[in-house]
């Protein structure tokens, strides 16, 4: 998780056509993102056969925060062949995340 996600390489991190790219949008002065990221990691972690988390500090990537409508944070986004296929706003309960992450690997047959 040591890559830093800039506007210049965001598409290529997002580009997995392994698994499904996780994608937690965020900023360090965001108390609900800091409350969410470990439950995030955690979660990606039980996934990691299915999922790659990314962690982006929307502070540093205006231009792909434009161009995929984040206005608010968290957001979290799953991407699939480096298009948004599903995600969620806010903060959510480690369960709440567990089910929709399954849901959402089972409607994309775990690509």
């Amino acid at each position: 998780m040591s890559t830093i996600i800039t506007d210049q390489n965001f598409d290529e991190e997002i580009n997995n056509p392994d698994k499904l790219v996780l994608v937690d949008f965020f900023a360090t002065w965001c108390g609900p993102c800091s409350v969410l990221g470990p439950i995030i990691e955690k979660v990606a972690e039980e996934f990691k056969d299915q999922v790659v988390l990314l962690k982006v500090d929307l502070d540093g990537i205006p231009s792909t925060a434009q161009k995929f409508g984040i206005d608010r944070i968290p957001t979290v986004v799953i991407f699939k062949d480096s298009k948004p296929v599903d995600g969620f706003v806010g903060l959510l309960a480690e369960g709440e995340i567990v089910n929709w992450l399954k849901k959402v690997i089972e409607k994309n047959n775990g690509k």
